[in-house]
């Protein structure tokens, strides 16, 4: 049923992302059979997935439905204990956490979900590890933002599917694009475009298609970049994607900006600003505030300006965007210049160049720089404003910001001007429009083409004066801004002027004024709608206070109304109760009394019975007190004679195997004699199989003895010195590691001192390393011993590469006696003695192996002891 379901809602989440024939019905449809199987009768699992997949289809359209669709599946996959859908529940809550900016929130719920481990999750693990970088993206952390996406591209493995590998290219191309790294950023825009499209992802489509109008808007292409947005905003405004909708707002507002058409900028952005108020998200409502504020800024209406750039630094700075906050340092700072508040504008310039710095923004360096230079220009200082400019022009030319350059030109020729080096100005202004003329961006080329009629006419250079004025008066026409056919007029005043033809200087100067009067007029006009229209907003927002007052003024009286009709249904109720109790007490008590009166006569007559049986009850229990007392006397008796037998025998073992092995050490040693007496070859052999039999009974005796050893109720209790146990099994076996060239190491960590019973310490390691040399492999075999404390436990581990146990005799490896492997010359000892030295100690030992490549037995003792 669970596997059904699952491919079920990944059908409707195909639909939701596909956007087939009419996109907004089949995600409305898909969204809406998602609701209604969760009203079905599903098992909880089931409910858990739906409500997952609810929380990411309300993304982007409804934020805070979203949010607590993903809110009720993490509590529900908790309860039901349900770890798959608990890791993607948790990712969806921090992803909604992500969307209102809380950061630090969202970390917490990726990291927990990046915590959850499951099998087959790897598309799970990789978007939220894309989560987290595009967090880290919005902080401006870009080195941690593009090291999470290269996790999530490693956590997709190389079969991953073009659903999964396409936002993550494009994830990784946004931060190049506003690293200024355009040809990079392209390049995986094309790989992530090619692959939404084979996997038909239209969100992500949308995406890529909106991060192609910004490259191509930092690399001066306006008409691609217009392209671009275009099919962005057909796709957005088709499926009613609200986070799409107001980008597509932005990025048209942008692209009237950079061509001059400031109204319909402003026209656009008001626009998004409302659509803001049902779906916000904060780095998006920074750049609408951002946007404004630079239109603002053009038309002069610095009071404006600054209003809507502190409004989006509230939020910039409370949630810590650098990158952001660092622009809008910049965009401040340019208006105090505008203002002659020069020191103010040099203050917000270093804090905006002390972020970029941080951050690698390269291209917002250079604008501090070029900012900062023109400070200087209108402060005459000119050798500082040299130096400032030529830093930005030098950081522009290395990532070919081509804009940048020809601005940076632009303004060296001002200062040189100022410094009266007309020629090098002259220069300078050429080059800058030889830049320009290959940058559609007529509102600039205007700007330079008057300015370098103005230049000319101060050389002297009539006729190339009039050149550049009539130029600039056709781009002035084309794009139809009065600002700049105020200062064509004005330069056309002054080329009249030049050339002595008072009339028409005189006429050019009245067109100047009367342009002038009329964008003082419209600025006047743009500045009292604005004040108009926040005056209806804040209208609008107590209007909005005062319904929501008197609708909360209604619920309180509809509230009180249902209280008091609830009390007096609860007091009528109450009554009818209270009636019905006294009714049913007082038949009760009748009944009680008529069966007391009867059970008291049944009492004296049962009184007389139970005095009789009880005196033949205390004659009985005195006689099983005395047979109670004999028994305890005979097991006393038992139990001391069980323990003398048992040490005993314990003695008696312990000396027979003591015994036992003195024979067997004049065995060894007549062995080792005769390899240096005998020179019989045959016999030498005997000796040897004679020595060998006595080394494994002499074996068999030291477990024997060790058997005795754990058994024993006497153990010292000091400190175990760990390493030197270590060191004294490995010399104790000396003989058989050098024999089967195994390698041996000990690594030891302990920073305080380890008190227990080093016997059964060494007896553990010992029957340990026996069990690694018996087992060993034949290719570059290896021992390794390991000791450290993990919380309150002493940890000891012993790995090998040897044979391994095969998963079927692990269950069974410490039973005595137990040989699990054809190749086992041992006695199924050596474990057993393990297993029973790790419980004597109150430990526990466990065992992890593979067939064919090594083991490892990881012993777990308490630790006690102080610092060393």
């Amino acid at each position: 049923m669970v596997k059904v379901l699952l491919k079920y809602i990944a059908h409707l989440l195909a639909i939701l992302l596909l956007g087939v024939s009419h996109p907004a019905h089949c995600q409305q449809s898909a969204i809406d059979s998602l609701e209604k199987l969760l009203q079905s009768k599903l098992n909880n699992l089931e409910r858990v997935d739906v409500l997952n997949q609810l929380a990411y289809a309300y993304y982007d359209r409804d934020d805070s439905l979203a949010m607590r669709y993903a809110k009720r599946a993490l509590q529900e996959a908790g309860s039901a204990n349900y770890l798959s859908g608990k890791k993607y529940a948790c990712t969806m809550v921090g992803l909604g956490y992500l969307s209102e900016g809380e950061y630090d929130q969202a970390f917490q719920y990726f990291r927990q979900s990046d915590a959850i481990h499951v099998d087959d999750a790897e598309e799970t693990v990789s978007y939220t590890l894309s989560l987290i970088g595009n967090a880290y993206r919005d902080l401006a952390v870009f080195d941690s933002s593009l090291y999470y996406y290269d996790r999530a591209l490693m956590a997709l493995g190389s079969d991953a599917s073009p659903f999964a590998l396409a936002p993550l290219y494009k994830n990784m191309a946004y931060v190049f694009a506003i690293q200024w790294r355009n040809s990079e950023a392209l390049q995986l825009l094309e790989k992530a475009e090619t692959l939404a499209t084979a996997a038909g992802d239209a969100y992500t489509l949308r995406n890529i298609w909106s991060l192609y109008s910004m490259v191509y808007e930092n690399m001066l292409d306006f008409n691609r970049a217009e392209e671009y947005t275009e099919r962005m905003c057909t796709s957005s405004l088709v499926v009613g994607d609200s986070f799409h909708v107001i980008r597509c707002h932005l990025s048209r507002a942008n692209l009237a900006y950079h061509r001059g058409n400031f109204q319909q900028a402003l026209k656009i952005c008001f626009e998004a600003l409302e659509l803001s108020k049902t779906y916000s998200y904060p780095p998006q409502l920074v750049s609408l505030y951002e946007q404004i504020g630079d239109v603002y800024s053009e038309y002069s209406q610095f009071d404006l300006a600054f209003k809507y750039y502190f409004e989006a630094l509230k939020i910039t700075e409370k949630l810590q965007l650098r990158y952001e906050t660092a622009t809008l340092y910049s965009s401040i700072a340019w208006v105090y210049k505008d203002q002659s508040n020069f020191d103010l504008a040099l203050d917000y310039l270093e804090k905006s160049q002390a972020i970029r710095e941080g951050i690698g923004d390269q291209r917002g360096v250079a604008n501090c720089h070029n900012s900062r230079g023109l400070v200087y220009l209108l402060q005459r200082k000119y050798t500082e404003s040299i130096v400032e400019q030529e830093k930005g022009l030098r950081i522009r030319e290395a990532i070919n910001h081509v804009e940048g350059i020809s601005a940076s030109l632009f303004n060296l020729s001002l200062v040189y001007e100022e410094l009266g080096q007309l020629t090098k100005a002259e220069t300078l202004q050429k080059q800058a429009i030889t830049i320009e003329e290959k940058i559609d961006n007529k509102q600039n080329l205007a700007i330079s083409y008057f300015s370098l009629a103005d230049l000319s006419l101060k050389i002297g250079k009539v006729e190339q004066a009039e050149e550049y004025a009539n130029r600039a008066y056709a781009l002035a026409k084309q794009t139809r801004s009065k600002l700049l056919m105020r200062n064509v007029y004005t330069t056309f005043s002054a080329l009249y002027e030049a050339k002595e033809n008072f009339a028409k200087a005189l006429e050019y100067e009245r067109l100047s004024r009367q342009l002038n009067d009329s964008i003082y007029s419209e600025g006047s006009m743009i500045k009292l709608a604005e004040m108009q229209a926040l005056y209806q907003l804040e209208q609008k927002d107590r209007e909005i206070k005062l319904l929501n007052q008197d609708k909360q003024i209604q619920q309180d009286r509809i509230s009180l109304q249902r209280s008091q009709i609830n009390m007096q249904n609860i007091i009528i109720l109450s009554v009818i109760i209270g009636l019905g109790l006294v009714s049913v007490l007082a038949y009760n008590n009748y009944q009680y009394s008529k069966r007391i009166r009867k059970a008291n006569h049944e009492i004296l007559e049962q009184k007389e019975e139970i005095q009789a049986q009880s005196e033949e009850l205390i004659e009985a229990n005195q006689t099983i007190s005395q047979i109670n007392r004999n028994l305890e006397v005979k097991v006393e008796e038992r139990t001391s004679a069980l323990k003398q037998a048992y040490k005993e025998l314990d003695t008696f073992f312990y000396r027979s195997s003591h015994d036992f092995r003195r024979p067997l050490t004049t065995f060894l040693g007549l062995a080792e004699v005769a390899k240096i007496t005998v020179k019989d070859q045959n016999a030498l052999e005997l000796f040897d199989k004679v020595k060998e039999t006595a080394s494994n009974l002499d074996k068999m005796l030291v477990k024997l003895q060790s058997i005795s050893d754990v058994g024993a109720q006497e153990l010292v209790y000091k400190e175990v010195l760990v390493k030197e146990i270590f060191e004294n099994v490995c010399s104790d076996f000396r003989d058989e590691l050098k024999r089967k060239n195994i390698q041996t190491s000990i690594e030891v960590n302990l920073r305080e001192s380890f008190v227990s019973y080093p016997a059964m310490v060494k007896i553990i390691m010992g029957n340990l390393i026996e069990n690694g040399i018996n087992f060993s492999g034949m290719q570059q075999p290896y021992i390794k011993m390991k000791a450290f404390r993990k919380d309150h436990e002493l940890i000891l581990q012993v790995s090998d590469n040897g044979q391994g146990i095969e998963q079927q005799y692990q269950d069974r490896i410490f039973e005595m006696y137990f040989r699990g492997n054809e190749r086992s010359k041992g006695n199924g000892l050596g474990l057993y003695i393990v297993k029973k030295a790790v419980e004597k100690l109150q430990g526990t030992i466990t065992l992890e192996s593979t067939w064919g490549k090594g083991s490892i037995f990881t012993v777990q003792l308490p630790f006690y002891g102080g610092t060393v």
